[in-house]
């Protein structure tokens, strides 16, 4: 499989940017008039509320606008939002304001809360003859809620390693293979341990804990919820707790801060060694430590034979929008395979749509990088999404930190938080 990455744009992408520069302002001349606040749309510039943390995230949906613009020429959309650490609390007020947005964007397949502001996209796609099965099955099947479709997904966004390449190299520590396992994750994270920095920077929440399961092959939750009393949830807190308090290779968690996240900020400014996320931050990653210095791997598993943690991100339509259709439109002009295969040559996110994914192994990083998304993406099922997922995060993020500092057992932190959501 050819995989070159490209450090430049090509000329018809800087042309395209112009484009997009003029949709943006567009939509903020239109909102100066205020002519149609109240439907979602600035004139006819239809208006995205969605997750915006640095240069990265406004470059990302630049990106998937010129991407849009690419198979429809007259498609025109202008973005705004918080980071994504505020996105999902905000979200449901911004849905019931005056002002709500037409698009809104879901991020590892979290609708399932937000439906009563979501319009079903079944008919939209049918009226529009939209071939769904262009699109990953598994991600549909994320994006959808009692059998209704609420987002057409965009990114697949399976979850990685990602490893400083000179720390292992100083370490004297071979780079990771696709059949690494547990061990041989601990025996680097030990080895990058020195001079003040960490072989490993803890996520927060349900993520680390879901992507360790999956990797076993276990699913970490189902239609009725997270499967908290599962040996294999326990377990795999547990192996997080163990790294900070029995091996000493990551910092132990601390409260957060809202809108923070801790364990990327330490990769992205060399004090880890590696960090467990999704795609979506290995471009900033590469921005902050240098491009070839970033290497991806599989998550590590017992037997070595990982399989994929996978978590879609969808566009989806509010239920205020004042033109569904024209909305429907762009997103499908968005998720079209030209919108995509353009939006490889500067993402490094996974695209949805079966028919794009030669274009971005012809885009990726280097012949590492396809065979792990090869084998992330291609033994992998949907993540399963429970509707109280962001109060889980909540209470987990409130309790973890008990196991990390003593004061609680990861039993009694499990079973606080189950507490909680039985509340």
């Amino acid at each position: 499989m050819k995989s070159q990455f490209s450090n430049t744009r090509s000329r018809k992408r800087v042309g395209v940017s112009v484009v997009v520069a003029g949709v943006l302002a567009l939509g903020l001349a239109a909102c100066a008039g205020g002519s149609s606040e109240s439907s979602g749309l600035d004139g006819d510039t239809l208006k995205m509320y969605t997750w915006i943390g640095g240069k990265a995230d406004k470059q990302q949906w630049s990106d998937y606008i010129a991407g849009g613009v690419q198979a429809d020429p007259e498609m025109k959309v202008s973005f705004s939002g918080p980071p994504i650490g505020d996105y999902y609390t905000k979200l449901p007020t911004v849905m019931r304001s005056s002002s709500s947005p037409c698009l809104v964007t879901f991020q590892n397949g979290r609708v399932n809360q937000y439906v009563q502001g979501l319009e079903p996209l079944d008919d939209l796609a049918k009226e529009n003859n939209l071939d769904l099965s262009a699109y990953s099955s598994a991600m549909l099947e994320q994006l959808s809620v009692d059998g209704k479709l609420y987002s057409i997904p965009f990114n697949a966004g399976p979850t990685v390693v990602l490893y400083n390449k000179q720390m292992f190299k100083d370490a004297g520590v071979a780079e990771p293979t696709n059949d690494w396992t547990t061990d041989d994750f601990i025996a680097a994270a030990k080895a990058t341990t020195k001079d003040g920095v960490y072989g490993f920077a803890i996520p927060q929440a349900s993520n680390p804990i879901a992507t360790l399961m999956a990797a076993d092959g276990h699913a970490w939750a189902d239609e009725n919820g997270p499967l908290l009393d599962d040996p294999n949830f326990h377990d795999a807190l547990q192996l997080l707790v163990d790294l900070a308090n029995k091996y000493k290779v990551a910092k132990p968690l601390e409260a957060a801060a809202g809108g923070t996240f801790p364990d990327i900020d330490a990769f992205n400014t060399g004090q880890a060694a590696m960090e467990m996320q999704g795609l979506w931050d290995l471009q900033h990653a590469q921005e902050s430590l240098g491009k070839d210095n970033v290497g991806i791997a599989v998550i590590p598993s017992k037997s070595g034979a990982s399989k994929g943690f996978i978590g879609g991100s969808g566009f989806g339509i509010t239920k205020t929008c004042g033109d569904k259709q024209k909305a429907f439109e762009a997103i499908e002009a968005m998720t079209s395979k030209t919108g995509l295969e353009f939006v490889t040559k500067s993402q490094a996110s996974v695209p949805a749509r079966l028919d794009a994914l030669d274009a971005w192994s012809a885009n990726a990083g280097s012949p590492e990088f396809a065979s792990v998304i090869e084998q992330m993406t291609g033994d992998a099922t949907p993540s399963p999404v429970p509707s109280n997922q962001a109060e889980l995060d909540t209470l987990l993020t409130q309790y973890e930190v008990d196991a990390f500092s003593g004061k609680s057992t990861v039993d009694e932190v499990l079973q606080q938080v189950k507490a909680g959501l039985a509340q």
